[in-house]
């Protein structure tokens, strides 16, 4: 429970690359703690169109942003 509170805490995200890797660092984890798991990671979420906005949105700033500097540096 400890290392859970200084995970979260401390924005850990513990990600394996496969199950076999998991599993391996899971039989580590239980010689601290008997009742640790390993969680699957998840596929990645697909894309929305929300995502494509704000990076389309943000990408205008960038470019508006460095328009700016070089307006201000002529």
């Amino acid at each position: 429970m400890k290392f859970l509170l200084i995970a979260t805490a401390l924005n850990l995200q513990l990600l394996y690359p496969s199950e076999t890797v998991c599993n391996q660092a899971l039989e580590k984890l239980k010689e601290q703690d008997p009742k640790a798991i390993c969680i699957p990671a998840g596929l990645p979420l697909p894309e929305t169109d929300a995502d494509r906005f704000f990076q389309g949105f943000f990408d205008m700033i960038m470019k508006l942003d460095k328009n700016n500097q070089n307006i201000l540096t002529k």
